[in-house]
């Protein structure tokens, strides 16, 4: 379900809209409706920062991506040569 950009950051603007109009609420002492506003604005903030970020490290963390190891099978370990397999530093 998380595997797509989108669904994760309508969850982080719909989780941060319903935590920031809370605050809003309690902490601000603003009525319902200025509170749900000003959350989501604010969880708008959020989700925009949540997208950029993820826009700008798009590939690096794909499976097999270089550098990340995804695509990594046991065979293609890396075998020490004979004479430092038995040493220890």
């Amino acid at each position: 379900m998380f595997k797509h950009r989108r669904v994760r950051v309508a969850t982080v603007l719909l989780s941060s809209w319903v935590l920031l109009a809370a605050v809003e609420r309690w902490t601000e002492k603003a009525s319902w409706s200025s509170a749900v506003w000003a959350g989501l604005l604010w969880s708008g903030v959020v989700a925009g920062a949540w997208w950029f970020a993820e826009w700008t490290q798009a590939g690096r963390f794909r499976a097999g991506a270089a550098g990340t190891g995804g695509g990594h099978r046991p065979e293609e370990e890396r075998q020490l040569p004979e004479d430092r397999a038995g040493r220890s530093r």
